[in-house]
């Protein structure tokens, strides 16, 4: 039986790439605001300078990249869904079991997602040509995103 009718038949409903956008937005403004805060002095230490101020952001490439890792793979493994998934009530569950990701496969999705970011969110794109709206990093990891 393929995905699409094991989907119909547990009455479970894709979710679309609006919602998805949206969860999307709140998580990075969320991340965000964890670095800004974090980073609140330095921020305002080259307040002005648009340079330095590109400069320290660039500085902070690896901050980001861990936090939002760790974000996403503490929150899809353990609740299936980050906060802005929860807002816009949606939620990740793997293909074959039809339940939350694993801690592997949550990782496996942070790391690619983040790599994908990277890349001009090409892999994002793909999820608005893919029935299933998957993105790129859903695909590898064998997960969708449906309605909650």
């Amino acid at each position: 039986m393929d995905l699409e009718q094991r989907l119909f038949n547990e009455n479970i409903k894709v979710t679309s790439f609006a919602k998805r956008v949206y969860a999307y937005s709140i998580d990075e403004l969320l991340v965000s605001l964890i670095i800004f805060g974090a980073f609140f002095n330095q921020f305002m230490a080259v307040a002005g300078n648009m340079m330095a101020l590109i400069s320290l952001i660039n500085s902070m490439f690896f901050y980001f990249f861990v936090l939002k890792t760790a974000y996403h793979t503490i929150f899809i493994y353990m609740y299936g869904k980050t906060i802005g998934k929860m807002v816009a009530r949606v939620r990740t569950i793997n293909i074959y079991t039809l339940d939350k990701p694993n801690l592997q496969t949550s990782f496996l999705r942070a790391v690619v997602r983040n790599f994908d970011e990277m890349l001009f969110y090409l892999g994002m794109l793909y999820a608005l040509v893919n029935p299933l709206t998957q993105a790129f990093h859903d695909k590898i990891s064998k997960v969708i995103v449906v309605d909650d």
